[in-house]
């Protein structure tokens, strides 16, 4: 019994510890704006103030398709982890 009380425990940890799931959209660039650092996509949808963390390509323009991976909220995009260009 007390086994198994220590491998629940040790599950319900390390599920702890595990990153929080990610979201991601794949859409086409409608524009990109460094000096802002926003990107809006063909639906109009915008992600702004986009962190310097973040790489995201020079030459990034109009027409190109991107997956943007973030953490959501309730209320929209959290942060953005990644801008991934697709060939």
């Amino acid at each position: 019994m007390a086994l198994r009380g220590f491998v629940l425990g040790a599950a319900f940890l390390a599920a702890g510890l595990l990153p929080a799931a990610a979201d991601s959209v794949t859409s086409t660039v409608h524009h990109w704006d460094a000096d802002t650092r926003t990107l809006v996509l063909d639906d109009m949808s915008q992600f702004q103030g986009i962190s310097e963390d973040v790489f995201v390509p020079e030459d990034l323009s109009a027409g190109e398709t991107v997956t943007i991976t973030f953490e959501g909220a309730e209320d929209g995009v959290e942060s953005i982890l990644a801008i991934e260009v697709q060939p």
